[in-house]
């Protein structure tokens, strides 16, 4: 089997490298194996091919170049070893040039929670390549004005920070000081992600919602294979039992956040949910300042006023264990 790895050097776990490094290369001890320099690969598969090219500083354009560039050698597996979000931009690759190639994640990212990302550190020492599960899964498309963004197989969240580790610790980290700097700044959760002319439009139809000024606005796919309805979940446990397998819903307070509360514990938070099938297009205008878009807890600065998001069933094959 033609197996390509690639490491993510900014992911939170990444102090346990060289232990996954032994494990993977022994389990790929009879596989051809492919990686790239220096923190991405080589350091910690000795035994692996290493593909001489020189990859560009810009971390997001350098993901993308090492995954086409391992990609077109012809693969069988391409395993990631960090988070959701370097998962999420091998996987978007993958979609974009048409490769249809499995992709399997170890997780040693800051929340490791999406669909790809399916094996532990712990659990690699008993995962058995050559009894391997291939299943489809769906994601979220994002579209900012006409651009294509990415593709969401957690979650889409709106707001002005995401989830990361600086030295260890889980913070929330400021949307705009990692794209316009590079630069990992502690901010808190902005409140106001909206303005007063914030709407939602479901196949170019408004769509009235109860919660005027969201604090968080999520979208995510919610498959069967991924989640099970119970009546507690209200509209959400309608999508098992059709085809409306995304959903997007309005938080009247911050989900996605470091910072404890009693909200949704001592007291209530109120949530509006909406499904939708892949034949709908959901779009939001009216977005602040501070709604910035975060895929997969990859961060992007927003720049349109409207974003789109579509919902596409079997997008792309992963790979888990039996």
């Amino acid at each position: 089997m033609k197996v390509a790895v690639l490491f993510s050097p900014g992911a939170g776990g990444k102090i346990i490298y060289n232990q996954i490094g032994e494990v993977l290369s022994e389990k790929l001890s009879n596989h051809e194996v492919y990686t790239h320099k220096g923190y991405y690969g080589m350091a910690y598969l000795p035994n692996a091919k290493v593909l001489p090219a020189s990859i560009p500083e810009d971390y997001k354009t350098g993901i993308r170049f090492m995954t086409h560039s391992l990609a077109s050698l012809g693969l069988d597996l391409f395993i990631t070893v960090g988070g959701d979000g370097l998962a999420a931009y091998v996987a978007d690759v993958l979609i974009s040039e048409k490769y249809d190639i499995p992709i399997m994640g170890i997780g040693v990212g800051t929340a490791n929670v999406g669909p790809i990302v399916s094996i532990t550190p712990e659990f690699l020492k008993m995962l058995d390549l050559e009894h391997l599960k291939f299943v489809n899964i769906g994601a979220i498309h994002v579209i900012e004005g006409n651009k294509h963004i990415g593709y969401g197989f957690n979650d889409v969240v709106i707001g002005n920070t995401f989830l990361g580790t600086i030295n260890g610790k889980i913070v929330n980290i400021s949307v705009e000081a990692m794209v316009k700097k590079g630069e990992k700044l502690v901010e808190r959760p902005a409140q106001d992600i909206v303005t007063e002319q914030f709407t939602i439009k479901k196949n170019g139809k408004p769509v009235k919602h109860g919660i005027q000024r969201p604090a968080q606005i999520v979208v995510s796919p919610i498959e069967v294979d991924n989640f099970y309805g119970r009546a507690i979940t209200g509209a959400l446990c309608k999508s098992v039992f059709s085809s409306n397998n995304a959903a997007i819903a309005l938080l009247s307070h911050v989900v996605v956040k470091v910072e404890d509360d009693d909200s949704g514990i001592d007291s209530f938070m109120q949530v509006e949910h909406m499904l939708f099938g892949k034949d709908d297009v959901i779009c939001i205008s009216g977005l602040s300042s501070s709604g910035h878009i975060v895929i997969d807890g990859n961060p992007y600065l927003r720049e349109e006023n409207k974003v789109t998001f579509e919902y596409i069933p079997k997008l792309i094959r992963i790979a888990r264990p039996l």
